[in-house]
């Protein structure tokens, strides 16, 4: 371990953190310089907590992976899982769980709550109307979107719109558009968050759960946290 490791002349360690999106990665590094003058690395070491929240959201080939009876349109496999009930996504991450030997789950309004805030630009009705939209034209589009053809035509793929995130980290996508997702809240209801393509992206207005066709999921990756 580094504890018993002692800096002597010419030699020593570095270390560095950085935390984004509830993950942290951590790099220490070793360093020697020769009586030469010449620099050598002999070791590095990095620890990375792979993150709370697994990105992106279930895609429809994923799900159908889980329930062979979930239909999957043709070229729409990268699109988000849709038309999901809480009990579904909960009985996906108990199979994911069981299949790969980890901890899968759908996440608790606590952990990821400061993850939807303010997502900008994302696949919202406001996309697809090509301005902001007020309540009133929402409820106009929204009448409208509902003669569309297909299965919540107005998803893409995931991963389509920008990530979001700041520079040197990584990026979370479809958060604030595409399917509104599934979350556990403090008293142990489920509820949604997150922009959906069947809703403006109104921050100031009252969130409005979307369309069953419009609901799908992400899944968080370990343990919940001891409170």
């Amino acid at each position: 371990g580094w504890a018993k490791n002692k800096s002597a002349k010419g030699h020593g360690f570095g270390f560095a953190a950085h935390r984004s999106f509830l993950t942290y990665v951590a790099t220490v590094v070793e360093v020697e310089v020769g009586d030469d003058g010449e620099i050598r690395i002999p070791r590095v070491d990095i620890a990375l907590d792979a993150g709370l929240v697994v990105n992106p959201e279930v895609t429809r080939a994923q799900f159908a992976s889980f329930d062979n009876s979930y239909q999957v349109d043709a070229g729409t496999d990268n699109f988000p899982a849709n038309g999901i009930a809480f009990e579904q996504a909960k009985a996906y991450c108990a199979w994911l769980s069981k299949a790969t030997g980890e901890t899968y789950r759908v996440p608790n309004e606590d952990e990821v709550k400061e993850l939807y805030k303010d997502r900008p630009g994302e696949n919202t009705l406001d996309y697809w109307a090509g301005y902001a939209v007020n309540p009133e034209d929402s409820q106009r589009l929204e009448a409208k979107m509902k003669e569309l053809p297909g299965n919540a035509p107005l998803l893409r793929e995931v991963g389509s719109f920008a990530g979001q995130g700041e520079e040197g980290e990584q990026l979370i996508f479809d958060l604030g558009g595409n399917v509104a997702e599934w979350v556990i809240a403090a008293d142990g209801t489920v509820k949604t968050m997150g922009g959906s393509a069947d809703r403006a992206s109104d921050s100031k207005a009252r969130y409005r759960q979307a369309d069953a066709a419009y609901t799908g999921f992400r899944v968080a990756h370990g343990a919940a946290k001891a409170k």
